[in-house]
């Protein structure tokens, strides 16, 4: 089983739109080097973790240890392994760095690129947005705000609806046709 050492870069924790079996209402997710690790289903809006006799809550910077589990793309930390090493967090973020061709942004930031992607499409492709309206702060920030709601709305509504077997189609009985001629002309 693969184990790491490393400096937390972030942590991801979102509330599930309904509780699990356990009572479980938050997804913990944290992000060690270039790498998002699933700490798996929670109850609080935080992760905490016992450090000798207290508990600490996990925060960007520090350095944490533990193994995980490889399942395809998805790395699945294993809880009972996941120690924190050192609580020192750095006191200044660096400033944006430019090197060749690769950017690193200021700050963190948790957005999911393909997420944005798919926000563009759907603004060019559903709210019609020309190449120079993708240019625009006004119409851009109203396509996300657009995409936004329509993602809440469906993550609110998709648990609650129910799949429904597809209907066969019903054949129509072929309707009569007229003749051109009178019955009375035979």
């Amino acid at each position: 089983m693969p184990s790491i050492q490393s400096v937390v870069e972030a942590v991801s924790i979102k509330e599930m739109p309904q509780p699990d079996n356990y009572g479980n209402t938050y997804r913990a997710n944290i992000k060690v080097g270039e790498d998002w690790y699933s700490y798996g289903a929670i109850k609080k809006d935080a992760i905490n973790i016992k450090k000798g006799d207290e508990w600490v809550q996990l925060q960007k910077g520090m350095e944490v240890e533990f193994m995980y589990d490889q399942n395809g793309d998805w790395k699945n930390i294993k809880k009972k392994t996941f120690s924190i090493l050192s609580t020192d967090t750095p006191k200044k973020t660096e400033p944006a760095k430019k090197v060749g061709n690769n950017f690193t942004p200021k700050g963190t930031s948790n957005v999911n690129p393909a997420e944005v992607g798919q926000c563009l499409n759907l603004a060019a492709q559903v709210m019609g947005l020309s190449s120079s309206a993708l240019l625009d702060k006004e119409e851009v920030t109203k396509a996300i705000q657009w995409y936004k709601q329509v993602r809440e709305l469906f993550s609110e509504l998709y648990p609650t609806v129910e799949a429904e077997a597809p209907q066969p189609k019903k054949k129509e009985a072929p309707k009569p046709t007229e003749d051109d001629y009178d019955d009375e002309d035979v």
